[in-house]
């Protein structure tokens, strides 16, 4: 497949990749129609994250459909519409479990990084450098999507890519009751200004990998 990939410092390139797999029995593979380059890109176009590395591929908002599910997933299907929002969440920490998806206790295999660094480690993130998992990103054609049962928001027929890309909805859980809400309502979205990925380092944690 073809993806963005980062090449160095201000170098980027698009490139022939390898096609993702089901690595996990609760992962999803997502064909992506729509991507977004958000502002915090910069942030590793210009290398101020560290952590890249030469080929990773880029892209935390991105939508699209449903081609393979694991044998665990059990909320999807192949054909599902979805957005899939920035954090990795696993659905089962104490995190999660109070909708503070971003930082997830289990989703980031190298959470000792940003702990070093900044004394604590958010979620695991698509497309954003190693200290926040290494997760090829989602300006690509084709996404391996963790815990898909968890992060995908199914879109309803007769929302556009257009409507969902300039939506709110790249950050929940505020998104995807709003997304929800104005679906419902018919209620039309601005037509401008995807929402900013950030996380919040700096909270408090839980024990690392703690699930219950």
């Amino acid at each position: 497949m073809r993806a963005v990939t980062w090449q160095g410092t201000r170098k980027m390139r698009v490139e022939t990749v390898p096609d993702p797999e089901i690595v996990q029995a609760d992962d999803a593979i997502v064909k992506v129609t729509a991507t977004a380059i958000c502002g915090s890109d910069l942030h590793l176009y210009n290398h101020y994250v560290t952590t890249m590395q030469k080929g990773d591929v880029l892209g935390h908002e991105f939508m699209g459909e449903v081609v393979e599910v694991g044998r665990n997933v059990r909320r999807l299907e192949i054909g599902d519409r979805v957005v899939v929002p920035f954090p990795i969440a696993c659905g089962r920490c104490w995190f999660c479990r109070n909708g503070i998806y971003s930082c997830c206790d289990n989703s980031n295999p190298n959470a000792e990084l940003p702990e070093a660094l900044y004394g604590a480690s958010p979620a695991g993130i698509f497309g954003y450098s190693h200290m926040y998992g290494g997760y090829a990103g989602g300006q690509a054609e084709y996404v391996r999507v963790p815990f898909a049962d968890v992060g995908p928001i199914k879109v309803p027929e007769g929302i556009s890519d257009e409507r969902c890309s300039f939506s709110p909805i790249f950050c929940p859980p505020a998104g995807k009751r709003r997304f929800a809400a104005t679906s419902a309502a018919g209620t039309r979205w601005p037509s401008g200004g995807a929402a900013r990925s950030a996380t919040s380092p700096s909270r408090a944690r839980s024990p690392r990998g703690q699930s219950g």
